[in-house]
């Protein structure tokens, strides 16, 4: 299959137009909405302060509430604490809670399979280890060349047709759609399947039967390919090599441990790495004093990342966990107590103003830019961070060396974001082409 031939996803849906996180008039804790309309999961950040460092939310109108965390010490302090759980099935809501917000709970029951996301203890150390190995540098080095292709196919792309262009779509999200096929090895009898499915898996304003439809086809195509992958072993690419790397292990994993396992790097690895490509252009396409640091030096372009990283993260607020135990901030003095839902709010932690001067503040010299949380803390944190860092410079890189003078057609400012409080990142980010 060719690179240029892989089909490019759906952009993700909009949510509804909704108010800013604000205390109801009457009262009570703030609603947790996400990016909308005039306004960005920043701005939601921003006032979500005034009520402390993990106030009580709500999700969405109602009456399904969590603490969300805004601290950049809390949510280190919580993702490395073994007294926080996302295992729904052993520590999860009655079903009846998941009813009262449709997308969300949709969303974070459909993706609460066997894969290390939602594993807890001994559990998620035997679903994150294969994937551990299998995304390490070996896996990262034979991938450089297939990601310098799909951007260098994706860049001649671009050169060949209109000079004003909408850099998600055509750029963006081309670039980690087409590594995650080639990544899986997906042949090209599933390529029109996995397309479909995976067009819907972060669709915020899909009904919970629309959710599970679109979920339940990933899930069909991974079956697929995993089963494939059983019948024909020996191949270089990822199914393949979680194949080998379970079996090597008394603990083998089962089909749908693999997976879900697969789904999760989907999920977590695509629609975030988008995100990432596209947040670092704008932020380097609007400050040309960086733009012209990052051109000049790959240490440069990579301090830019993690800036871009730290102060807009893709990955928004991780999925409800939950409490099993009490735990303490030493720092703020805050409790989460036993059975609280939690959402560790990572874009919040980028812009904490107690570790970060001035956050808001792109700045691709400062010190601390590397202490951010974009991809985790602790026993979560991604382990495909090396590879989408490869596809984030790589892609960036690139760009700007073919297309220097590019300039947004509208400001920042206007610049449409995801209406999500799960990614954050721009719906569309149209462009004048000029090398």
């Amino acid at each position: 299959m060719s690179i240029t031939d892989a089909p490019h996803p759906a952009e993700t849906h909009p949510a509804p137009d909704l108010p800013p996180a604000t205390a109801p008039a009457g009262g009570g804790c703030p609603v947790l909405h996400g990016a909308g309309p005039g306004r960005t999961n920043a701005d939601e950040v921003a006032s979500l302060r005034a009520h402390g460092p993990a106030p009580q939310v709500e999700l969405l109108p109602g009456g399904v509430s969590a603490r969300v965390v805004l601290s950049h010490n809390l949510v280190k302090l919580l993702s490395s604490s073994p007294h926080v759980s996302r295992d729904w099935s052993r520590h999860g809501p009655a079903q009846d809670d998941k009813t009262m917000v449709p997308w969300y709970w949709a969303w974070s029951v459909q993706t609460a399979g066997a894969n290390a996301l939602n594993a807890y203890g001994e559990a998620h150390r035997k679903l994150r280890a294969p994937v551990a190995l299998a995304l390490a540098r070996r896996r990262v080095e034979a991938m450089k060349p297939v990601i310098a292709e799909i951007v260098r196919a994706a860049l001649e792309d671009l050169a060949d047709g209109p000079s004003t262009v909408d850099l998600v779509p055509a750029f963006a999200l081309r670039v980690p759609h087409q590594v995650v096929i080639c990544l899986l090895g997906m042949p090209e009898q599933l390529l029109v399947p996995f397309h479909t499915a995976a067009a819907g898996l972060f669709a915020t304003d899909a009904s919970a039967e629309e959710m599970a439809l679109s979920m339940q086809g990933i899930r069909d195509v991974l079956a697929q390919l995993v089963a494939l992958r059983r019948e024909q072993p020996g191949g270089d690419d990822l199914v393949s090599d979680l194949i080998r790397e379970a079996e090597t292990d008394e603990n083998s994993l089962t089909d749908t441990e693999l997976r879900d396992q697969l789904l999760l790097v989907i999920t977590a690895g695509v629609e975030t790495t988008v995100h990432a490509i596209g947040t670092l252009l704008v932020d380097l396409m609007t400050h040309d004093e960086a733009r012209t640091l990052v051109t000049r030096s790959q240490e440069a372009m990579e301090d830019a990342m993690e800036e871009s990283l730290r102060r807009r993260s893709p990955a928004t607020a991780v999925p409800t966990r939950f409490m099993v135990e009490d735990v303490t901030d030493p720092v703020s003095g805050q409790t989460l107590h036993k059975g609280e839902r939690v959402i560790l709010h990572l874009a919040a932690a980028g812009t904490d103003p107690d570790v970060y001067e001035d956050p808001e503040r792109f700045d691709i010299t400062r010190a601390t830019s590397r202490q951010h949380l974009a991809f985790g803390y602790g026993p979560h944190f991604c382990p495909g961070a090396a590879l989408a860092r490869l596809e984030i410079t790589t892609a960036v890189r690139e760009f700007l060396q073919r297309f220097p003078a590019t300039r947004l057609t509208i400001s920042e400012a206007e610049l449409p974001s995801v209406q999500s409080f799960i990614v954050t990142g721009y719906q569309s980010i149209p462009v004048q082409l000029a090398g």
